[in-house]
């Protein structure tokens, strides 16, 4: 079995971060071990609270499991400090034969927005170089690639070109809600070759932990050995089945279900 790191945020209400990646992880039958980066907390009046881990306390637990835990890949999410940021760059330095899945965390559903100058600086000058696979939502992308609108499938093409010259080989910007259309749109530009994933249009609101249940399962798909375009299509068929089935909680909020797969067992 497969070993795989996840480098995150905890989501208090089970949706996304960690509590995603570790689900994923082990519907998909690999083994999965965390360093924590802060917690993500969605207050009763609507406001996003961060509560961040001290650096010195995650670089502990990056050195522990890098010590103990034979690995090949290792996702990267919610780091929600510049100087945090390249600490765990500066470690994974040091252990090139990873193969590192990158899901910026830069906007929120809930509307936050994270990234200031300096830490995109940090992403594009220090991550991404690392990185072998980055799947950033359109807003991500936008940030990333400096670009003031993604609404085109040209435009999704224009933005991963921007972003592979930053280092990644492959590139997934994913579509969702926000682009136009009736079907859900991902990019994957893969070197030189571009793919669209299409699936219709879910009406749903079990969305919380989408993004990160993809880039999970394409970390877990390609420890496997899958290829890059097998794991991204293996991926959203995972997450759009955990859509359809996902967990309903109050006031109209809602989480993928990563055990959505195993119903039939």
């Amino acid at each position: 079995m497969q070993n795989i790191l996840t480098i995150a945020g905890s989501d208090t209400l089970g949706g996304g971060g960690i509590q995603a990646d570790l689900k994923t992880f082990e519907a998909l039958e690999t083994f999965g071990v965390s360093a924590l980066t802060c917690i993500a907390t969605l207050l009763p009046d609507g406001h996003l609270k961060i509560h961040n881990l001290p650096e010195d306390t995650i670089l502990d637990q990056l050195d522990a499991i890098l010590n103990y835990v034979p690995l090949t890949h290792v996702k990267i999410g919610l780091v929600h400090q510049t100087e945090t940021l390249k600490a765990i760059c500066e470690r994974l330095r040091q252990h090139p034969e990873l193969t590192i899945i990158a899901d910026p965390v830069l906007v929120f559903k809930e509307g936050a927005i994270l990234a200031q100058q300096a830490y995109l600086d940090t992403l594009k000058k220090e991550l991404l170089p690392l990185t072998s696979v980055v799947t950033p939502n359109l807003l991500e992308a936008q940030q990333l690639s400096g670009l003031s609108s993604i609404t085109t499938r040209e435009e999704m093409v224009e933005a991963a070109t921007i972003i592979q010259s930053f280092g990644p080989k492959h590139v997934i910007i994913k579509g969702g809600q926000r682009f136009p259309g009736e079907q859900a749109v991902d990019l994957l530009k893969s070197g030189a070759t571009t793919h669209y994933l299409e699936a219709p249009r879910l009406e749903t609101t079990t969305i919380d932990g989408a993004g990160c249940t993809l880039s999970a399962a394409i970390a877990a798909e390609l420890a496997q050995g899958k290829s890059i375009e097998v794991a991204v299509a293996r991926a959203k068929k995972f997450v759009y089945a955990g859509l359809k089935d996902g967990i309903h909680l109050r006031h109209g909020l809602g989480n993928v279900w990563q055990g959505a797969t195993k119903r039939a067992l």
